[in-house]
C-alpha cells in the first residue's frame, strides 16, 4: 500500500492551529479522504507531534498530494 508520510510543525495561536486548512483540503482532494478523516490525521500531526502515514489510492495520487503539499510552510510530506 502506498502512503503519504506527513509531519507538520505546528503554528499555534492559543489552542488553535494556523495554516492547516489547505493541508486538510489537499488530503481530501488528492487522496479521496472524507473531511473527518483528513482533519483527524492533521490534528494528530499538529497536536500530538506525530508523523502520520496517510493511505493513498495509488502512487499517482500520492505523488500529486506530495507535490501539492510541497509549497506549504511547516509541512513535510513524502511517499512512504
Amino acid at each position: 500500500m502506498v502512503t503519504v508520510v506527513l509531519s507538520i510543525e505546528p503554528d499555534l495561536c492559543g489552542p488553535v492551529s494556523v495554516g492547516t486548512v489547505r493541508v486538510i483540503r489537499t488530503l481530501e482532494q488528492s487522496l479521496g479522504l472524507c473531511l473527518a478523516d483528513a482533519l483527524a490525521l492533521v490534528n494528530r500531526a499538529v497536536f500530538d507531534g506525530e508523523t502520520v502515514h496517510v493511505p493513498a489510492p495509488d502512487a499517482d495520487a500520492a505523488r500529486r498530494c506530495v507535490a501539492a503539499l510541497a509549497s506549504l510552510p511547516r509541512v513535510r510530506a513524502e511517499i512512504g
